[in-house]
């Protein structure tokens, strides 16, 4: 898997362009790693070309938003569609991450929104 990164003023963009399954969460799990390390705190992970999350998936997208959780920071999604917006709202996830369907509100989420000063 790809993981495509991009800043949009201090947000980290995150594209994976494949499947986030047990054998892709590593390639996920180091990349917020690194950029949490650099001092990245806010965070969209855009889920339009993520055909596929399971358990493992599921756990590293959980792990990413708490490891910007407890720095101050935040994650949140983008393109939750198909299959995988059933998924995370059969589990309750969609209850604790927020979703949206544009880059454009995504963004603004974090100007308007978010406890982290900008």
């Amino acid at each position: 898997m790809r993981i495509t990164t991009r800043l949009r003023r201090d947000v980290a963009i995150l594209e994976p362009d494949d499947r986030v399954t047990v054998e892709t969460e590593p390639q996920l799990t180091e990349t917020v790693r690194s950029l949490i390390e650099c001092g990245q705190r806010r965070f969209v992970l855009d889920l339009g070309s993520v055909p596929y999350i399971d358990s493992v998936g599921l756990g590293a997208i959980v792990g990413a938003y708490t490891a910007a959780r407890r720095r101050g920071g935040d994650l949140k999604l983008l393109h939750v569609r198909g299959h995988n917006r059933h998924l995370l709202a059969v589990t309750r996830l969609l209850t604790v991450l927020e979703a949206y369907d544009t880059e454009e509100q995504v963004a603004a989420s974090f100007v308007d929104g978010s406890q982290v000063p900008a």
